[in-house]
């Protein structure tokens, strides 16, 4: 028997789940000034981040999701290059992010591999909380917001114009 969630990779929903899933543990990025010696926004994030979550959709169901992702950080703590593996049991994606902070202003861009789906994403730190556009061309689009407190982070990602209405995710830094 075939569950609920297996759906989703036969549905037109895997550029979202592949969208959200990319960005599920993006950080919040604390705002610094713009000095040589800093050692950039995302200099503490280098490391293993592992979480679950669960996938809402507008028929009232949801999907628990188990996420794992590997940052790696470069050019003095400013650029964030993500491994992510996310999935139910019988779906899994794998996405690779890079991302850019310049100044506070984040640009990047996002690819699953299963699916050769990619896009962009673009946003700004707004006190403790990073607010973020992604964007698969004209297919997909979603408003994400991410808060980060020491080695945890809660995400809240809303798609627009997909049967997923709401994802949540709390992730946490390995020791």
């Amino acid at each position: 028997m075939r569950h609920p969630e297996s759906r989703l990779a036969r549905s037109p929903q895997p550029v979202a789940f592949a969208v959200v899933a990319s960005i599920l543990s993006l950080p919040v990025l604390p705002e610094a000034p713009a000095v040589a010696a800093d050692p950039g926004a995302f200099a503490a994030l280098n490391g293993l981040w592992t979480g679950d979550g669960t996938v809402s959709r507008q028929d009232g169901t949801k999907t628990r999701i188990h996420c794992r992702a590997q940052y790696v950080v470069t050019d003095n703590g400013t650029v964030l290059q993500q491994s992510l593996r996310c999935g139910s049991g019988a779906d899994e994606i794998h996405v690779n992010t890079h991302i850019n902070d310049r100044g506070g202003s984040l640009s990047g861009s996002w690819m699953e591999e299963p699916h050769n789906l990619s896009g962009t994403l673009s946003g700004k730190v707004i006190g403790d909380t990073l607010s973020i556009n992604v964007a698969a061309g004209g297919a997909f689009s979603a408003r994400m917001s991410v808060v980060t407190s020491g080695r945890s982070q809660s995400v809240e990602i809303k798609p627009n114009g997909i049967k997923v209405t709401d994802i949540k995710v709390s992730m946490s830094k390995a020791p």
